[in-house]
């Protein structure tokens, strides 16, 4: 089966609801095009693929960099400090 909102597809023996947006292929209301296209509104809302910015903030991208940074700033010093027999500073 696939289904017509979020196009996921699944084995038939698995029953008519979608897994992904739950919706049921099988019921007669599932059929109007204008419900199928309501619900696919309501499921790009509520999914955070379709709308990344919507749920993501600044801090949460800057966070993996800063770690970046950071930790190549340290391999840094650890690597000057193994290079000059111990003596970092003086």
């Amino acid at each position: 089966m696939k289904c017509p909102v979020c196009f996921a597809a699944w084995p038939n023996d698995k029953g008519s609801h979608c897994p992904q947006c739950q919706w049921d292929v099988a019921s007669k209301e599932s059929q109007d095009f204008q419900n199928i296209l309501k619900a696919r509104e309501a499921f790009k809302a509520k999914v955070s693929a379709y709308n990344p910015d919507s749920r993501v903030s600044r801090w949460d991208v800057i966070q993996p960099w800063i770690g970046v940074v950071l930790g190549f700033v340290l391999f840094c010093l650890w690597l000057r400090a193994c290079a000059t027999g111990g003596k970092m500073f003086f």
